[in-house]
């Protein structure tokens, strides 16, 4: 039997930006049910790989796969499909302001789904109770919620759909010590209880006893 093919498949990558460049042939791969760190200085392009290989931004030059797709030949509809296989969280959480937790993490199943009001709201209570958060915190604004809190928020919504595979960019940053700790601790559950792959990108060499392998 054949092995199987990577989840995530990064061929040679090259990112300009006028006369700077950023990445100069980056390949790597990320197995189905692994957890990988992605590890690099402020400014290193961490965040610009993340949104190359979600099919946000487009590089000069390379090629990446996800999901057996190829990002940046597939059509609008096959990037839609494949949407809605992973999950992101953007480095500031990106919850919306106007919204509570709770509509917060039903807009991806709104926008996705059609399910009922009343599976819908048991699903969100589902992801919020996963990502860690008390019943009470989706009745809150994301102002309300501490910067840990509003992290675990933001995974929530990014599992929303339960997906393969899960993007993390910088989901410690600004965090202390312990509550730092406390976020790896649900990373890896998510990887060893619900079976996601997840790729995340930080500068917290920390990470690396979460990963395996790290990469830098």
């Amino acid at each position: 039997m054949s092995a199987a093919a990577p989840v995530v498949e990064v061929d040679g990558i090259v990112t300009r930006f006028g006369a700077n460049t950023v990445h100069d042939g980056v390949s790597f791969a990320v197995e189905r049910g692994t957890l990988v760190a992605l590890i690099g200085g402020s400014g290193t392009g961490k965040s610009v790989l993340l949104r190359e290989i979600i099919g946000l931004l487009r590089p000069t030059a390379g090629r990446v796969r996800l999901l057996g797709t190829d990002v940046w030949a597939a059509g609008e509809a096959e990037l839609r499909a494949l949407r809605q296989r992973f999950g992101m969280m953007f480095q500031d959480g990106a919850l919306f302001s106007s919204l509570t937790v709770a509509q917060n993490v039903a807009v991806p199943l709104r926008e996705h789904t059609r399910l009922s009001e009343a599976t819908i709201d048991a699903l969100v209570a589902l992801r919020l109770r996963q990502a860690g958060l008390p019943p009470d915190a989706g009745a809150k604004m994301p102002s309300e919620l501490s910067g840990g809190m509003r992290k675990r928020a933001a995974v929530a919504r990014a599992i929303a759909l339960e997906p393969e595979v899960l993007f993390l960019d910088e989901p410690t940053s600004g965090l202390d010590p312990i509550t730092a700790r406390g976020f790896d601790r649900l990373v890896r559950s998510l990887v060893d209880d619900l079976g996601v792959t997840v790729l995340l990108v930080t500068s917290r060499a920390g990470a690396c006893s979460l990963t395996a392998p790290c990469a830098t």
